[in-house]
């Protein structure tokens, strides 16, 4: 038994050795550095999680989100900051790298807005091009990466248009919600079909399965039932 149970230990300790090591090799990869050093720059995220802007682990148990072939790979990786917390969303194929940042709706504030406001319907258009005016009658076009929960908007390859007809090119652009007019709809989207399924995506995020009852439990829920049948006679 004690032999088995050191065998144990040295199997989990050698798993535990080789996911670290892997998970080092990953965040040493230009392309993660590129990615987080980039995340650090874009002033939506700063404005979003503040600073300083940190990685956290990888979990490579969570295979939906990390997982990798001959061809291509995509990681997800918990990014945190003194406001709040996201996602970077690293994909990387033969051809193209790309990378995304992905933040959540987490505050009560932040919840009651996404339910009873549209903003469900801004959220359903990220990593789509959109058309954003301003209040001042200016307008930019844009990549829409994130929506946090107060409507700030976060774009990227985005073309900024002033009120004198002059178009100004911005690699990200960072778009606070007071200062937005509208936002226009794309035509091909149907609006409530978008935000029925927004709404339905993120509440199976907070959607906790029934724990499934143990054998000792289901038998004494049988035997109370049992007892509650034979009293009812």
């Amino acid at each position: 038994m004690q032999i088995a149970g050191w065998g144990g230990v040295i199997v989990a300790s050698t798993g535990f050795f080789l996911q670290n090591r892997l998970i080092e090799n990953i965040r040493n990869t230009e392309h993660y550095k590129d990615a987080l050093k980039t995340l650090r720059l874009n002033v939506g995220a700063v404005h979003y999680l503040g600073e300083p802007i940190k990685d956290k682990r990888i979990k490579l148990t969570d295979s939906e989100n990390n997982n990798a072939d001959e061809t291509s790979a995509r990681f997800c990786v918990p990014v945190t900051g003194p406001k709040d917390k996201g996602q970077l969303l690293l994909q990387l194929n033969n051809h193209t790298f790309q990378y995304y940042i992905r933040m959540f709706v987490g505050t009560s504030r932040e919840k009651f807005f996404y339910h009873n406001t549209l903003l469900c319907l801004v959220k359903s258009l990220q990593n789509r091009n959109i058309t954003v005016d301003l209040r001042d009658d200016s307008y930019v076009c844009g990549h829409l990466d994130t929506v946090d929960g107060f409507m700030n908007l976060s774009l990227s390859k985005a073309v900024y248009c002033d009120t004198r007809q002059n178009e100004f090119l911005f690699e990200n652009f960072f778009i606070q919600s007071r200062n937005i007019r509208y936002v226009h709809i794309p035509e091909d989207i149907s609006i409530i079909d978008n935000i029925k399924n927004e709404v339905h995506k993120e509440n199976m995020k907070h959607t906790n399965p029934k724990p499934k009852k143990s054998r000792k439990a289901t038998k004494a829920l049988q035997q109370h039932m049992k007892t509650v049948a034979m009293l009812e006679k």
